[in-house]
């Protein structure tokens, strides 16, 4: 099963707590739901039941490794290069 490396946001809901307003973890899953479930378990569900609660969880994309990226983003492994698109992007096509 293919994870993927995702970022879960939690939000204290007691504004006069002194402690963070904003937790920020980052998990490898296989979807979001356990993404979500991961951190609620292995870390919000052992602090004070409440005081956070998960507001936002997003996929993070790869980053490329390679020096020099092929055509279609294929590299190291990595689903997708942003170094390929940005050349691409930003590359003169000839008329």
């Amino acid at each position: 099963m293919t994870t993927h490396e995702y970022q879960v946001v939690a939000r204290c809901t007691d504004p006069s707590h002194p402690g963070a307003t904003t937790l920020i973890y980052t998990t490898h899953a296989a979807s979001i739901q356990e993404a979500t479930a991961k951190v609620q378990k292995l870390r919000i569900d052992k602090m004070t039941p409440g005081l956070y609660r998960i507001t936002q969880v997003t996929e993070r994309e790869p980053e490329c490794t390679c020096a020099e990226p092929g055509f279609g983003g294929q590299c190291a492994g990595e689903p997708w290069c942003h170094k390929v698109e940005e050349a691409a992007v930003t590359s003169a096509v000839p008329e």
